[in-house]
This record gives C-alpha cells, structure tokens and sequence, in this order.
C-alpha cells in the first residue's frame, strides 16, 4: 500500500498498519465491507491479495 500522508513523505503519519481483512456483511448492496482509516492531508492506495 502506498500511503503519501505517511512521515516518510513530509505527512501527518496517519496510516493503516497490517493486512486489512474485509468482512461479509456488505452495504448498499455490496458484497463485503472493508473499513480504513483516510488520511488527512494525502491519497492512499491499495491492491488486493490474489
């Protein structure tokens, strides 16, 4: 995952440490529900695990 609020880029530190593991219960009819922390001051990005 790439997070540019990280400090390593000048940011807040604001991150989402570890695996993230999405559960069943979907919302608005999705399937599953995956739920993050957004940083302040910058975009996060995230790739699944095949």
């Amino acid at each position: 995952m790439l997070n540019t609020d990280a400090d390593t880029y000048g940011g807040s530190g604001v991150l989402n440490e570890g695996t993230l593991t999405a559960t069943d219960a979907g919302i608005d009819g999705q399937p599953a529900t995956l739920t993050v922390t957004l940083p302040p001051l910058g975009a996060a990005f995230f790739k699944p695990v095949s």
